[in-house]
């Protein structure tokens, strides 16, 4: 890795953010309610904008270049795709990879929460 990249956790109460270091430092790290209710759409835009926030803490010319985000539930990983997570209704089968690749420009992976635990 030789750029940054954000890391979300997005839970059923909270979602967290955190920006890496192409040294595997966090950076900087946002949280706050995730308000599934409010439909994908929102909860893109309230990471996008935590993500553009802490970007302006990088370093001139630097920008991310990729999320991850780790969620509860079964993921269609190839189409990045949050099929039925069980406590955060508002996101089933929501095409989070889609949105928020869309809204940031850079490409978006998603995977299970304890899978991507177990990666480290």
């Amino acid at each position: 890795m030789d750029s940054f990249v954000a890391g979300v956790d997005l839970g059923g109460t909270k979602t967290e953010v955190g920006l890496i270091a192409p040294d595997n430092r966090i950076v900087t790290r946002r949280r706050f309610l995730t308000e599934d209710r409010r439909g994908p759409h929102s909860v893109v835009e309230r990471i996008a904008a935590s993500i553009a926030e802490m970007e302006q803490q990088l370093p001139v010319g630097e920008r991310v270049a990729a999320v991850g985000v780790c969620t509860p539930g079964p993921v269609d990983h190839a189409g990045g795709v949050l099929l039925d997570p069980p406590n955060i209704p508002g996101l089933h089968h929501a095409p989070l990879a889609a949105l928020l690749g869309e809204r940031l420009g850079v490409p978006v992976r998603i995977d299970h929460d304890a899978k991507a635990a177990g990666l480290g």
